[in-house]
């Protein structure tokens, strides 16, 4: 009875790590276009490198500190792990909470994606290409779950990396050399979007970036549930650390599908112009899919599992449960399409936050509770709770109460003298101004001159992840250290996660 389960949602704990890292890369592929589509970097060869380096450093992160150790637990969810590691139950509407809450903007951006593309290459309407989209995330997810989605991901890459192959070709065969990339597909397909969340405009940024790939795509759920489908823990461990090499096979076609694309921008109806536009169109598609069907059933798994079955009606049969998996997963789509027609805008700015929210929410208490035998449950949520708390704190706050967000935390602003001594000026000139009309004049200036400066050393409010994972870790430890441990029985489950050999020999 529980073969149908184990196949919906782990694929059988049959996918080698070759095929593992083959999906994990090409997973990864649409988080590092979203990220560099809004704004983080320049698409030179530096921005270029930042994206890699970072994503690829969580990969390996993942792989070496948590992947083999989710294998070795062998449940099918991460909030499941976090239930079962921390026995108890309080931790599994929260771990759902941070699953959905930087999973759904993700999700929702690829919708958009698929609205975009279908309204610039086939000029139909938007809903049009997010249903398109939908229906083919579904095909790939909801009859057979993680069976179906392994198997279609390992299409998808082999599309993508055909697609780099063929542009690499097409480029060398008109140029004789790779063109520069100087440009970016949706910058030029979607001009009427603001497609910048965020900039990157100085040091202090470039790290905290880096730092929010890495620590992101270390915890990212919908990356971390291929570790539950690996046959053992060393397999997990080498899906993980092998995926920026094929990550960057991919990457390495980049120029060229740039240059592919210029070239069918200016020879517009000949053959190479048809050529470009095919292989341009079916490599994004191929990105999309592989990371929104991910996505999808990263959601509609916990959704179904971990709220309907353990706890809602945890004496459903297997065939109910697999009704509702497949149910959250309409749902899920449905949601995220709606949000996406409606909420374009934002939809891309929750994206940008995405990374920051799943390393706020997952990396601390993982870590800690792989590596630390005596954390209890108290310590976790008090840990989970506090990273997602100044995350979103440091996310909304600057623009929703800026003055209040400013004066609270002054000292850690960038602000210039300049730009403190116009503040203080325009705030002394708000409660002397007698006149009405001046005052909202001058109101209007006070907050034009507070939402420059209402930050912390600088770094844009999508990056929050740089202060809410250090938050995460503190308070995790700190409350760890002064509540009791945990039972006898969790300390050896912990030290038998980590006694399984994570290497062959």
């Amino acid at each position: 009875m529980t073969r149908p389960l184990s196949d919906f949602y782990t694929a059988g704990r049959l996918v080698p790590a070759f095929f593992n890292a083959l999906a994990i890369a090409g997973s990864s592929v649409g988080a590092v276009v979203f990220v560099g589509a809004s704004g983080a970097v320049d698409f030179d060869w530096q921005g270029t490198l930042v994206l890699l380096v970072g994503t690829g450093l969580g990969l390996v992160l993942a792989g070496v500190l948590l992947a083999p150790y989710l294998r070795g637990y062998g449940g099918f969810t991460l909030p499941d792990f976090l239930a079962e590691r921390f026995e108890a139950e309080t931790v599994r509407p929260l771990g759902v909470f941070g699953v959905l809450i930087c999973s759904f903007p993700a999700l929702a951006s690829v919708m958009l994606a698929f609205g975009l593309l279908g309204q610039a290459v086939f000029a139909v309407p938007m809903w049009i290409g997010v249903a398109a989209g939908a229906l083919l995330i579904l095909v790939a997810t909801f009859l057979g779950g993680m069976r179906s989605l392994s198997l279609s991901q390992l299409a998808y890459y082999a599309v993508m990396l055909l697609a780099g192959v063929v542009a690499v070709l097409v480029v060398l065969w008109q140029t004789g050399a790779p063109a520069a990339m100087d440009t970016l597909l949706v910058d030029e397909v979607v001009p009427s979007l603001p497609w910048k969340p965020f900039a990157q405009t100085s040091p202090i940024n470039s790290f905290a970036l880096l730092f929010c790939l890495a620590a992101g795509m270390a915890s990212f759920p919908y990356l971390l549930m291929r570790s539950f489908t690996a046959p053992d823990a060393v397999d997990a461990r080498a899906a993980f650390v092998g995926a920026p090499v094929f990550l960057v096979l991919l990457c390495l076609a980049g120029p060229a599908l740039a240059g592919l694309y210029e070239a069918a921008s200016i020879a517009s109806g000949d053959p190479l112009s048809m050529i470009a536009e095919a292989v341009l169109v079916v490599g994004a598609v191929a990105v999309l899919l592989s990371t929104g069907a991910a996505l999808a059933l990263c959601m509609g798994n916990v959704l179904s599992y971990d709220l309907y079955f353990k706890s809602i009606r945890p004496a459903a049969p297997v065939s109910r449960q697999l009704f509702a998996a497949r149910l959250a997963i309409v749902v899920t789509l449905g949601a995220a399409g709606a949000v996406a027609l409606n909420w374009p805008d934002e939809t891309m700015a929750g994206t940008a936050a995405a990374f920051s929210l799943a390393a706020s929410a997952f990396l601390p208490v993982l870590v800690l509770g792989v590596w630390w035998k005596r954390l209890g449950s108290e310590a976790a949520v008090a840990g989970m709770v506090a990273g997602l708390i100044v995350c979103l704190y440091y996310m909304i706050a600057p623009h929703t109460i800026p003055f209040l967000f400013y004066e609270s935390s002054s000292f850690f602003s960038d602000a210039t003298q300049a730009q403190t001594a116009a503040y203080e000026a325009l705030r002394q000139n708000y409660y002397v101004v007698a006149d009405t009309a001046a005052q909202a004049a001058v109101l209007a200036k006070w907050e034009a001159s507070v939402h420059p400066i209402a930050n912390w050393f600088g770094v844009h409010g999508a990056l929050a992840g740089v202060f809410g994972v250090p938050a995460g870790f503190f308070v995790t430890g700190l409350v760890g250290l002064f509540t009791s441990a945990p039972s006898a029985g969790i300390q050896r489950f912990v030290e038998s996660l980590r006694a399984k050999p994570v290497w062959r020999s």
